[in-house]
């Protein structure tokens, strides 16, 4: 009966080592921001693409949910908030100057030897569009894709990414 016992105390205990050790190991996995959250009523899901490699950085794809009608400002805020980044900053004239704090303050739209530096803006979908809109005038449905690349002048070149939302998502 005692030898029972302890085997089956051993038993339990190594069960809880290894649950732990499985929790730790989840926790300690980033979050796959491309997964969409759940969408309420009068909600749209929107995926945002972020060219950062202009500044060393990645390409990411997070996806957000914003009320219906929303516009792709109000998307790239809730993508700063769903990363905890600093939040998209603007000039007075509305053109987009960081993302993620990138390039740092001041800087905005400036003049290089190749041509302005600034993000240029993409719309998803069976290929990349450059957007003939800017993303305030711009009203998301569900499922759209917006993109971002950061260009140190030249042509503009879309995200290094699929334009889908199903691509990029799933």
């Amino acid at each position: 009966m005692r030898t029972i016992r302890k085997t089956a105390r051993g038993s339990v205990a190594g069960a809880l080592v290894v649950a732990t050790l499985a929790l730790l190991l989840s926790a300690c996995e980033p979050p796959d921001y491309s997964k969409c959250p759940t969408r309420g009523s009068g909600q749209v899901r929107v995926a945002l693409v972020v060219d950062a490699r202009a500044f060393g950085g990645t390409t990411s794809v997070v996806c957000v949910v914003v009320a219906s009608g929303a516009n792709g400002v109000t998307a790239l805020r809730a993508r700063a908030t769903r990363l905890g980044t600093a939040p998209p900053r603007f000039d007075s004239s509305g053109l987009l100057c960081a993302i993620d704090g990138r390039p740092a303050a001041p800087k905005c739209g400036e003049q290089g030897p190749n041509g302005y530096k600034y993000w240029s803006y993409w719309l998803g979908g069976s290929s990349w569009q450059f957007a003939s809109i800017g993303p305030a005038t711009r009203t998301v449905q569900d499922k759209t894709v917006d993109g971002w690349r950061f260009l140190n002048g030249g042509d503009p070149v879309p995200p290094d990414t699929p334009s889908g939302f199903g691509a990029l998502t799933s």
